[in-house]
């Protein structure tokens, strides 16, 4: 920690080194709203003084306390003020709603300069740290930053307090990302952005962020999210050098803060999840979980064994801290605001008619069935058409060798190095020029008007919600024993009657089907909306729900369950679901047991993958209210979903599932993991 100021009111000299010479110019926002901070508040002003430059200001904002008002203004007008000029520091009021988010837009609002640095009324900024923050933003690409946040606890660390919760004092904390790498988000004590850019999204929303006393958070997170959607080629990165000492009080020192400081972090990720999309809002804290608390119980365990009885207490905090998180979570996607998540999605302005050009993507690995599948797919009835191959081997080259002597025009090859059927799929979409696009296997064959049911369905809808068709899935030729097993539990064909589904169901939607049943897990599991290797999307829809999870399906660990998971994200996102029992494929089934064993394993694993998505989401108490059925359904041998099973079905078969039952949610955590750090590895870290 740095020493202090030379004195609380002392005079300072703003900065004037060549350093400033040319840099980008800051404005740096402090909001205050209590006069009990007033000595730690005064010390992070002059601080901040030191390090103007000439072009610089200082911004102080007021949220709605008069008296803090008034001793603000008599400080910087009188022998006490800093050496600044006039015009380089500013008081000024909330003019936006109570509370952090709003007090950091007023701030927004009155800076003209090009950066604006966030730091918080009881953070010190450490020598060199605007100097840091102009060095930063001297590369164009980036977006924004977060700063080196350090402890400065009042009395002693407790010794209950886990280094994984330092986020609870809004700290550094063990896990934080390294310097210079990408974030998703600063934190709030020691954040800059450019200002520009913050501008252009909006700023910081007011239904986050901490109001008062009260411990509420997130709303630098959706910050960071949307500039990270608006300008996907900037960079938003951890610079520590950019350093903060930021003051703990002995009352967040205390128990009962830490788990107040949980809870309402918990409620925050609930709204966030609902106001940017769960796989946003909670990316982060699912490495958190998977890395950093893992790691942490066996290193807290490892240093009780060598006789550190306080480890015991610590261990005991952090799983605490996890639990009221979570629930936290749970409460808050209940008792939080609406969700626009079930609100009608909002119909595109030109409905699909039956001329429209279809997309068909074929995801491969180079099988020998694939150009049965093409030519499938190029012998469709309906005339404009789009067929894209993609390679996801492309290593070995494989699929375009199958497919060389196809010289239709309408054919497309695209390659994907990065296994899984949805990064392919995904691949697929960015290439795709149709309105609707179409999915099938590389082991399936569709029949000739198979396409022309998609778009007949679709041109029927009057809603303008009709998101997503999926069809009858029938055994390709004659079959074996094995393949014949299969065929008779139906997981594949979902019966000859025509259904809708919708979160919001109108009695318009009766053209395309009946209302399917909506039971206890409705629309968490998704089985009963049909299968990935006969589905069709409009393009309106996968946008809303950004394409494929690529932490899930075959050639992931996760194996499978990205299907449903896209059926389950577009019935949340407002969209229409409906199944056509005439829009037939007919499949290549598993035809030795080997392959039948990895299929059954995957449907275990892939399910209870996509199930562990959404208990990192604002549906997480959806899920839980479910899951001692769905586990009863699983488990039991008399239960109704395994009596759906041939008296031939082999016993082993459904052991092998429910063991891909146990072991999907620590494979999808492993997988997101490998995303994150892939994701990583192939963006730039954006240092000057």
């Amino acid at each position: 920690m740095p020493p202090p100021a030379a004195g609380a009111h002392g005079p300072v000299t703003p900065q004037t080194s060549a350093t400033c010479a040319g840099s980008v110019s800051l404005c740096v926002v402090i909001c205050c709203y209590t006069t009990e901070r007033w000595d730690i508040a005064s010390r992070g002003m002059d601080a901040v003084a030191r390090q103007l430059g000439a072009d610089d200001r200082l911004i102080v904002v007021v949220d709605h306390n008069e008296d803090l008002r008034r001793r603000l203004e008599r400080r910087f007008d009188g022998d006490a003020t800093p050496a600044l000029r006039a015009d380089q520091i500013v008081i000024a009021d909330n003019t936006f709603a109570n509370g952090l988010s709003g007090a950091r837009n007023a701030g927004l609002a009155l800076a003209t300069e090009d950066v604006v640095v966030f730091l918080d009324d009881d953070a010190v900024a450490r020598p060199d740290a605007l100097s840091e923050v102009r060095a930063a933003f001297a590369d164009d690409t980036t977006l924004a930053i977060g700063g080196g946040v350090h402890a400065d606890w009042a009395g002693a660390t407790p010794g209950w307090f886990p280094d994984e919760f330092g986020w609870v004092v809004g700290c550094d904390y063990r896990g934080i990302a390294a310097d210079g790498a990408e974030i998703r988000n600063p934190i709030g004590a020691a954040m800059a952005a450019r200002r520009a850019e913050l501008t252009k999204i909006g700023g910081f929303d007011s239904e986050l962020g901490r109001v008062g006393s009260v411990p509420a958070g997130c709303e630098e997170t959706l910050m960071g999210i949307e500039l990270g959607r608006a300008f996907p080629d900037g960079h938003i990165l951890r610079r520590s050098a950019f350093g903060v000492d930021h003051r703990v009080p002995e009352n967040r020192a205390d128990l009962r803060y830490f788990l107040s400081r949980c809870r309402h972090e918990g409620q925050s990720k609930a709204v966030l999840s609902k106001l940017a999309g769960p796989s946003s809002a909670l990316s982060a804290e699912v490495t958190f979980l998977a890395t950093t608390v893992t790691t942490g119980i066996a290193r807290y365990l490892g240093q009780l064994v060598r006789g550190d009885l306080t480890a015991a207490a610590r261990l005991a905090m952090l799983l605490v801290g996890v639990a009221m998180t979570v629930l936290g979570t749970a409460v808050g996607s209940v008792t939080g605001r609406a969700s626009k998540a079930t609100e009608p999605a909002t119909p595109p302005s030109d409905p699909v008619s039956v001329d429209d050009l279809v997309s068909v993507v074929i995801p491969t690995v180079g099988r020998d069935f694939l150009p049965s599948t093409v030519h499938a797919v190029l012998a469709q009835d309906h005339p404009n058409l789009q067929v894209i191959v993609v390679d996801n081997r492309p290593e070995r080259g494989d699929a375009r060798m199958l497919v060389s002597g196809i010289t239709d025009a309408r054919l497309r090859v695209v390659d994907q190095p990065h296994p899984g059927v949805s990064a392919a799929r995904n691949a697929g979409i960015a290439a795709a020029n149709g309105r609707v696009i179409a999915f099938t296997d590389d082991d399936a064959i569709p029949d000739i008007d198979w396409v022309t049911r998609i778009v007949q369905t679709f041109a029927a809808d009057t809603t303008g919600t009709l998101g997503v068709v999926s069809g009858r899935v029938f055994t390709a030729g004659s079959t074996n024993e094995i393949q014949g097993w299969f065929e008779a539990t139906g997981m594949f064909d979902k019966g000859p009657d025509p259904t809708v589904w919708s979160m919001n169901p109108a009695a318009a939607h009766q053209v395309l089907g009946d209302e399917g049943p909506t039971g206890v897990f409705f629309p968490y599991v998704a089985g009963q909306f049909g299968s990935g290797n006969n589905m069709a999307f409009t393009r309106e829809a996968l946008e809303s729900i950004g394409g494929f999870d690529e932490r899930l399906g075959t050639g992931t660990p996760s194996r499978g369950g990205e299907d449903l998971d896209s059926f389950r994200a577009a019935i949340l996102a407002g969209w229409t679901i409906c199944y056509r029992p005439e829009m037939i494929v007919r499949h290549h089934h598993r035809d030795t047991m080997a392959a039948l064993r990895a299929q059954c394993y995957g449907y275990g694993t892939g399910m209870a993958a996509s199930l562990t998505k959404v208990l990192g989401s604002r549906h997480a108490l959806g899920v839980l209210k479910c899951m001692p059925l769905g586990l009863w359904l699983v488990f039991s041998p008399k239960s109704s979903r395994n009596e759906i099973f041939p008296d031939a079905w082999p016993r082993h078969l459904r052991v092998i599932e429910q063991l891909g039952y146990l072991a999907g949610p620590l494979l999808y955590l492993r997988t997101h993991a490998r995303l994150r750090n892939r994701r990583r590895c192939s963006t730039p870290s954006g240092k000057p």
